[in-house]
Order: structure tokens, then sequence, then C-alpha cells
């Protein structure tokens, strides 16, 4: 199985094995810049959340899945079809590879493409060469 790497939100880089579930959610909190229907891509992990105080969480009902942000759009349309373009290229990879969110686009860069300065630093273990 290829190793990918998911460019969040945020700039950061999740493995994407990690990742069990891509959906949408309208966005909680707008930004200065945001219209009332904003919607973004999350993307639900396979490390659970909680402050490891196991009696705590399992009455505060915290302990579950933990999810980050990997795009955030004007319409929930739009937002759709970035989560189904990611789930596709995620199936179909047989390549190690980056994945970014670009505007109205998912882009897949061969992890030996070092002409951006925000690659992942575990990019260099995945060269074959």
């Amino acid at each position: 199985m290829a190793q990918l790497w998911v460019k969040t939100h945020g700039g950061d880089w999740l493995r994407a094995d990690q990742i069990i579930e891509i959906g949408t959610e309208p966005v909680r909190e707008r930004g200065p810049h945001e219209g009332t229907g904003a919607v973004e891509v999350v993307a639900r992990l396979a490390v659970a959340t909680g402050t490891g105080q196991w009696d705590y969480d399992r009455g505060s009902g915290t302990v579950g899945p933990s999810s980050r942000v990997l795009g955030r759009y004007s319409s929930g349309e739009t937002a759709e079809r970035m989560a189904d373009q990611l789930v596709l290229i995620l199936l179909n990879a047989n390549k190690n590879a980056q994945i970014t969110f670009d505007d109205d686009e998912v882009r897949v860069r061969p992890v030996h493409d070092r002409t951006a300065h925000d690659a992942p630093f575990n990019g260099s273990a995945l060269d074959p060469h």
C-alpha cells in the first residue's frame, strides 16, 4: 500500500492510513471573510481523543476519534465534491504521494517532489532512491 500524506487546513500533515472517515461539516465559527454557508472537509482519525483519564472521559463523553479539518469551502456542494475527490484518490493510490487542497482541486504530488517549502519531513524517507 502506498504511503500518503494529506495536508490539513492548518498546514500540518496527516498520514492517510490514520484516516478512518472523510466527510463534511458546517462551520460552527466563521472567519471574517466567510459567509454563513461555509462547510469544512473533515477527516476522522484512528487516534482517540480525551484527557487520558478513563473515568472522566467515559462519563463526559469526550472519548472518540479525533478529527482534523482538511479544507474549508463557501458551499456544501464544493465541499462534498472535494471530499469525494479525496476518497477516490486515497482508494486508487499506488504510489507514495503528498495530497493538498488548492481552491477547488485536490492535488497529488509525488513524494520526491521537493519544490514546495512545506513538504512533510517524513517524505524524504519515502523516496525509493
